[in-house]
């Protein structure tokens, strides 16, 4: 009995001393590749009076509605502000959004019955464009989250009609956040009604 009891103990201690000596075996499992993001499909009518769309990295955005929550729809976002200081006083406003962000384009510098121009433009100081994108509730330029491109007007943004003061034009460029991260803008299209203020020299 003894014996056989030294046998098993012995046996026990053979196998600790085998299965220490064995390496561990590690499994690795690669997870599948993450389902590749499609781009969105562009619509196939022509942009529509009012709007202002385009892609914005793979995302398709269309932007219809005012920023005006409560001052009339034409106070600021479809504007053209002139006044008396200089002939090259000017400023152009196209600015909608949806329901989550914000698409401002900004023209300066042009007396609106000048336009539109043929390309190329000529490169002149105090003549340019801003296309600013942000979340509706984040408009702080600073944000890690605004993302905006400044160039000279014809590089990026072009009006290539106007109307009974319906400018009709097209946008795009690397849009870039004070982080440091960027956003490609591609195929984006503006149609919209201009209302004219004159904003007197000084205010």
């Amino acid at each position: 009995m003894k014996s056989a009891l030294t046998s098993s103990f012995i046996s026990f201690l053979l196998m600790i001393i085998i299965i220490s000596a064995c390496d561990k075996v590690n499994i690795e499992v690669s997870l599948p590749d993450p389902p590749v993001r499609e781009k969105d499909e562009k619509p196939d009518f022509p942009v529509q009076l009012g709007s202002i769309r385009g892609y914005f990295g793979d995302d398709y955005r269309i932007f219809i509605q005012h920023i005006e929550k409560v001052q009339p729809v034409d106070s600021f976002s479809n504007c053209y502000f002139y006044g008396a200081c200089n002939d090259d006083f000017g400023q152009i406003n196209l600015i909608r959004c949806d329901n989550e962000f914000v698409l401002a384009i900004y023209i300066l510098g042009y007396d609106l019955d000048s336009l539109p121009l043929r390309k190329p433009v000529p490169i002149e100081a105090g003549r340019f464009a801003e296309i600013q994108f942000y979340p509706f509730s984040d408009w702080n330029s600073t944000s890690p989250s605004h993302y905006s491109l400044d160039s000279f007007y014809g590089q990026n943004v072009f009006i290539t009609d106007i109307t009974d003061d319906i400018v009709t034009g097209t946008f795009e460029g690397s849009l870039h956040s004070p982080s440091g991260n960027t956003i490609n803008v591609t195929e984006g299209e503006f149609k919209l009604k201009l209302f004219r203020k004159f904003m007197p020299c000084g205010n």
